[in-house]
């Protein structure tokens, strides 16, 4: 057997294990990797237990509840409440989101007033760089294996004490994944709602200025010299992205701010169009700067985001950016007061589509509101070139300190419940592909 044969095998039997909830063949994979490689070891903690693991022994909590209960009792006298259900502390969007929706709790409920929030984590590909970045007086992150399976049983026995931001399928308490209607649409309406009362309140906006040597060198490396936007794109199908956008569709958005006298970098991780070639494009995302502290600095530093929908638009919206979402075929489900959308619609050839049905179908049957699972599925629109350049001179429109008004067509969408989650949450539509698009946002 050579190495690719080996590698496959080892993959796909971490997916069988992964799918049956089966823990000792990943476990002694991670120990060797841990023992082995130094760049997991750097991301990683030794013990490093995975949602699967809490929902297969969250009744052990039962054993230990004297002990348990006792430091509860402490939490409790000391108002400090542990963040439960963050299982996915290496992803970028899930990092930002759920931090920043802990802490829009914490500051909106009355329940946490004058509490501090104590987040787990076992994964150091993000928040090993940022950890400052969210961390003050009244929330802490944490990290190491011991202590996040301590304090999640410590939560799972005493509910009281913590707080629950997940945004994902993780739920330690229920003891199993949740559903896709929980995940896109309760999720979704309660961050939607959390947004909308608490949009003016973004705690680690400011952190900015603890990194003026880190922005003076990052800006010096990629000879950024003046005003920028940033652009990511996604090139395969994931996240919010049932079909990579052609990154050329694109162009006549960025010529326009160029020709404003902005930069233009490109972000994320994917790789650089060869169209973005000779297009005086920077390419921060294939550079060695490339760190989860310089994303940090290279959003909070620009002037507007273009992002497909992924986890790198949640940077933007956490520090109140203009946020263009391009190609989201779950159509809303980022709520911030500057963010812009252009979904991409879907449709089938047995049934008459709108927002509403394709919400139903992302709810009902995942992430690609059930794409492979009929033959008669398929893309009703893209946003074209067009599309995309009329929605950045909307964007632009953000840059002013007061938020430009809705449109009486954008208004009219909101108001009507065509568009699920839309009246919920701060962002809209973009204007320009309402009227082209009107009778697919009607109830």
């Amino acid at each position: 057997m050579n190495i690719n044969s080996l590698k496959n095998f080892i993959r796909q039997k971490i997916h069988a294990h992964k799918k049956n909830k089966i823990l000792y063949f990943r476990a002694i994979i991670h120990i060797i990797a841990f023992f082995l490689l130094s760049n997991y070891r750097k991301n990683r903690c030794l013990i490093d237990p995975p949602s699967d693991f809490f929902y297969k022994y969250k009744n052990l909590a039962n054993y230990f509840s004297i002990p348990l209960l006792i430091f509860a009792s402490y939490l409790r006298r000391k108002k400090i409440f542990i963040s439960i259900n963050n299982g996915y502390n290496y992803s970028l969007g899930h990092i930002y989101t759920e931090i920043l929706l802990v802490q829009k709790i914490q500051k909106l409920d009355n329940k946490y007033s004058g509490s501090t929030i104590w987040f787990t984590t076992t994964r150091k590909e993000i928040l090993g760089e940022t950890k400052d970045i969210f961390e003050n007086e009244k929330f802490r992150v944490l990290f190491g294996g011991i202590k996040r399976i301590f304090l999640t049983f410590v939560a799972l026995k005493e509910p009281s004490i913590s707080i629950d931001g997940g945004v994902s399928d993780v739920n330690y308490f229920l003891g199993k994944s949740n559903s896709a209607r929980i995940i896109y649409h309760n999720f979704s309406k309660r961050r939607a709602k959390l947004i909308s009362k608490g949009q003016d309140f973004f705690p680690n906006i400011d952190k900015l200025q603890n990194y003026q040597e880190n922005t003076k060198q990052l800006m010096q490396r990629l000879n950024i010299t003046k005003k920028y936007v940033v652009i990511q794109n996604k090139d395969k199908s994931v996240n919010g992205t049932l079909k990579p956008l052609p990154p050329d569709l694109l162009l006549k958005a960025i010529k326009y701010f160029q020709d404003k006298d902005y930069q233009i970098v490109f972000a994320g991780r994917e790789k650089f169009p060869d169209v973005f070639l000779n297009k005086s494009i920077i390419n921060y995302a294939n550079s060695k700067y490339a760190s989860s502290l310089n994303d940090f600095i290279l959003i909070r530093n620009c002037s507007l985001v273009i992002s497909s929908a992924s986890g790198f638009c949640n940077i933007p919206e956490s520090f109140d950016k203009p946020l263009l979402i391009t190609n989201s075929h779950h159509i809303i489900q980022n709520f911030g007061r500057r963010t812009i959308y252009l979904p991409t619609l879907l449709s089938r050839n047995s049934k008459i589509f709108n927002a509403r049905v394709q919400h139903r179908y992302l709810c009902t049957y995942g992430a690609d509101c059930g794409y492979g699972a009929f033959d008669d599925f398929y893309i009703l629109h893209m946003p074209t070139s067009e599309e995309i350049f009329m929605a950045a001179k909307e964007l632009e429109e953000m840059l002013s300190s007061t938020i430009p008004p809705l449109t009486p067509l954008q208004k009219k969408t909101r108001d009507s419940g065509g568009c699920p989650l839309l009246s919920d949450g701060l962002s809209r539509i973009s204007n320009y592909y309402l009227i082209k698009h009107r009778i697919f946002f009607e109830k």
